[in-house]
């Protein structure tokens, strides 16, 4: 009896886990990225989203640009201040963590 409420219970979790990961998956990228980095300004323009910083004369400061073309594999590279980030396909929550983490802080 203890064996079959622990495999319902065990069933049930998964269910759920499962549940809050397909979440993620049904977001737009640039809804994901203002989850990810709640604390800067996100705009989407041509296709490219821009992580910013409001500057003092309340101007964005495009600090990371996402864009994703399937034609070329993943690269980040720094022109000025700016971070240029290429992707394949849409970057998890985790990767631009990892990519732009020590970038943003």
């Amino acid at each position: 009896m203890e064996l079959m409420i622990s495999f319902i219970l065990l069933i049930t979790l998964i269910f759920l886990f499962k549940k809050t990961k397909s979440k993620d998956k049904n977001l737009s990228l640039k809804d994901l990225v203002k989850k990810t980095f709640p604390k800067y300004k996100i705009i989407e323009k041509n296709q490219t989203i821009m992580i910013c910083e409001i500057n003092h004369r309340n101007e964005p400061d495009e600090l990371v640009f996402i864009k994703i073309n399937a034609n070329e594999k993943k690269t980040i590279k720094k022109s000025g201040r700016m971070l240029i980030a290429n992707y394949p396909n849409e970057p998890t929550s985790k990767e631009m963590k990892i990519d732009f983490g020590k970038y943003l802080n």
